[in-house]
């Protein structure tokens, strides 16, 4: 199998990973919303709940997640360029070395990302 093919199948099995967790989601969010209109019609008093849920942003997307998910790409990113140094081709070298700065770079962004909105909280907080 060519190097090209094997790169666009593992794209795009990533990007059918990557859709079905948005769509896991997108459910989630879905049946969250529904049980909270039912729980407003109902007059319930777990609506607070609900609400006090959505607005934390516990739907699975939060920033709370970024520094697992960035040391998952940086990881990752380590994983495919110590592979391309291993197979020792210079072609698989240079396509490796592309294919691992994209996940690295990304994961470090999360991380970086994830860091400095921890520092802000704290600063808020010191400051509170």
């Amino acid at each position: 199998m060519p190097i090209t093919e094997m790169i666009v199948s593992m794209s795009v099995a990533l990007f059918l990973l990557c859709a079905f967790v948005y769509l896991l989601r997108f459910i989630q969010a879905w049946m969250l919303h529904r049980a909270l209109r039912e729980a407003i019609s109902r007059d319930s008093p777990h609506a607070g709940m609900l609400v006090d849920r959505i607005g934390r942003g516990d739907l699975g997307g939060s920033a709370a997640g970024d520094d697992r998910t960035g040391l998952v790409l940086v990881a990752l990113g380590i994983a495919v360029a110590g592979f391309s140094l291993i197979v020792g081709e210079v072609e698989w070298l240079r396509y490796g070395l592309g294919a691992a700065l994209f996940p690295g770079l990304v994961g470090g962004a999360l991380l970086l990302r994830h860091r400095l909105q921890r520092r802000t909280a704290e600063s808020d907080i010191a400051g509170a």
